[in-house]
């Protein structure tokens, strides 16, 4: 039986069995030693059950690994251990056994290995501890509520942006609509989330409370997976970037067919001046969503926009909605135009500087007038 002694021997030794993935072995090793006060036929048979059990649990043969490799393995060991460890190799039985020594005695590097995922695992939860209070706290408080406020805030604006838009239309009775809504293949996380946002949290239960945690929590945890390299703080702008989780369309409308709704394409049929009509409304639009999405950080900020030639192919009727437009968005404003003096009802005070030009003589003459909602006054020249 020297066979089931050089087998039952290693399996005693501590770590074996954990460093080579074997399981619980104390049931089978039990069954092998109780066989032992039996006739020979019993002990070949518990040897022959123990070693089949032994061989399904290491698998296949072809998995096995030379001698050179495993003291290479031992060398990489030795040279990247951490301070206050010492490395030993043995061999007990053909089996090769590495030990690591510290100021508590020497143990098996498959049992150190095991403390060390145990005292990683113990750190992870108690880092999850101190994350769940700090979503508690803080995610679901202070930047919860910051949250709540932007996306309200940018409902409201919607709303009033398309409440100037729907006066203004071009002679042709064409105008423009913003929707700002989910991005398509939004996932659910993103939608309970947003759901969960159009209320402060006051005013959210301690249900709704844990399901935003959780929706934030794994929208953090899916930007880590992305990009695990990258930060924690460019984690939380990743995942909590409300402005990723929609999308602006601009919807075409006519006041002849208000029931029909287009959305603006390089496919939308309309006439040239009415394209640039549409396109002035969306960038007014944006611009003052811009302005204000800053206000708090700048709240004395010009919000200024510069139009190049502005207005040009709209027909003249038009350009005081338009102007009247930027006054409604609390946009400042500098245009050029060859035509264009801005003296519509609609613009309540203006500065207008003409420049004239001798081509016989050097240098721009700049003409000063003023716009005070009714009438032009000459101021210098």
């Amino acid at each position: 039986m020297s066979g089931g002694v050089r087998l039952r021997r290693p399996l005693g030794l501590p770590g074996l069995a954990l460093a080579g993935e074997l399981g619980t072995l104390e049931e089978a090793l039990h069954a092998y030693d109780e066989a032992q006060d039996g006739d020979v036929r019993v002990r070949i048979t518990a040897l022959r059950t123990l070693a089949d059990d032994i061989g399904e649990r290491l698998g296949s043969p072809s998995a096995d690994v030379s001698d050179t490799l495993i003291l290479r393995r031992g060398e990489e060991l030795r040279d990247g251990l951490a301070g206050g460890y010492d490395s030993e190799i043995d061999e007990i039985d053909g089996v090769k056994r590495f030990t690591l020594h510290d100021d508590t005695g020497a143990h098996d590097v498959a049992v150190v290995g095991a403390r060390l995922r145990a005292a990683a695992a113990e750190a992870r939860l108690h880092l999850s501890n101190r994350e769940q209070e700090v979503f508690e706290r803080y995610l679901l408080g202070e930047l919860g509520d910051h949250l709540s406020r932007q996306v309200l805030a940018a409902h409201t604006l919607i709303e009033r942006m398309n409440a100037t838009l729907d006066q203004v239309r071009s002679s042709h009775g064409i105008g423009a609509r913003l929707v700002w809504e989910l991005a398509t293949g939004s996932d659910a996380d993103i939608r309970a989330a947003v759901a969960l946002l159009r209320h402060p949290s006051a005013l959210r239960t301690r249900d709704q409370s844990a399901q935003l945690r959780d929706a934030l929590r794994r929208r953090i945890e899916e930007a880590r997976l992305t990009d695990p390299s990258a930060g924690y703080a460019l984690h939380l702008r990743t995942a909590l970037d409300y402005r990723t989780w929609f999308a602006f369309k601009v919807k075409v409308t006519d006041s002849a067919h208000p029931e029909r709704e287009r959305v603006l394409s390089h496919r939308t049929a309309l006439s040239q001046g009415e394209q640039r009509v549409v396109s002035y409304l969306v960038l007014f639009a944006t611009a003052a969503a811009h302005f204000s999405s800053v206000a708090e950080a700048a709240p004395n900020a010009p919000r200024l926009i510069l139009l190049d030639d502005a207005f040009a192919k709209v027909d003249e009727p038009t350009h005081g909605r338009l102007l009247g437009l930027l006054v409604d968005l609390d946009l400042d404003f500098i245009i050029t135009s060859e035509r264009l003096w801005g003296c519509f009802p609609t613009v309540p005070s203006l500065h207008i500087y003409e420049c004239l030009r001798d081509p016989h003589v050097r240098g721009v003459a700049t003409v000063h007038f003023t716009w005070d909602g009714q009438r032009k006054h000459l101021v210098s020249v």
